[in-house]
């Protein structure tokens, strides 16, 4: 009959010639480039947010005393290692939560409020494995929570 491999079961066979996979169907289906992406924006949206959240920290008392030029290299010094820190914590949730979901929507084939929800759970415990089990559930429950919020805001 047809040469699709689905041509014999009773509704299995697509209607029509199968379309071809365009380069614009490949990036947006593909788990890998997708998670690369969120790890890229999350590591550069990180390293901005680095010295944002440094300027709400606590001076160093003890550099009152040195010179404005050693004081600027020392601010410097220190919103660039928290740049570097947040970014690399954004980028790692970014690209984990988006590879979770994105696997959980293939494994389900379903598009809902549920894949977010999963793939919180799958970060949250993931990036809370190192603090044991208790940690791990911690963990899931709060990025499982979290998760709908940012989808519905």
């Amino acid at each position: 009959r047809g040469g699709h491999p689905m041509a014999d079961v009773p509704g299995g066979a697509p209607e029509g010639p199968v379309p071809p996979m365009t380069t614009t169907n490949i990036w947006r289906e593909s788990c890998a480039i997708i998670g690369v992406g969120s790890f890229v924006v999350g590591g550069i949206f990180g390293a901005m947010l680095g010295p944002v959240f440094y300027a709400f920290e606590t001076t160093n008392a003890s550099h009152a005393d040195l010179p404005l030029r050693t004081q600027l290299r020392l601010a410097s010094r220190d919103i660039a290692s928290r740049s570097r820190t947040w970014g690399k914590n954004f980028a790692v949730i970014g690209g984990l939560f988006s590879i979770s979901e994105c696997f959980v929507a293939k494994a389900r084939a379903a598009h809902d409020m549920w894949n977010p929800v999963i793939g919180g759970c799958i970060t949250g415990g993931g990036l809370a494995a190192r603090g044991g089990p208790q940690a791990c559930v911690f963990g899931c429950a709060g990025f499982s929570g979290f998760s709908p919020a940012v989808e519905v805001a």
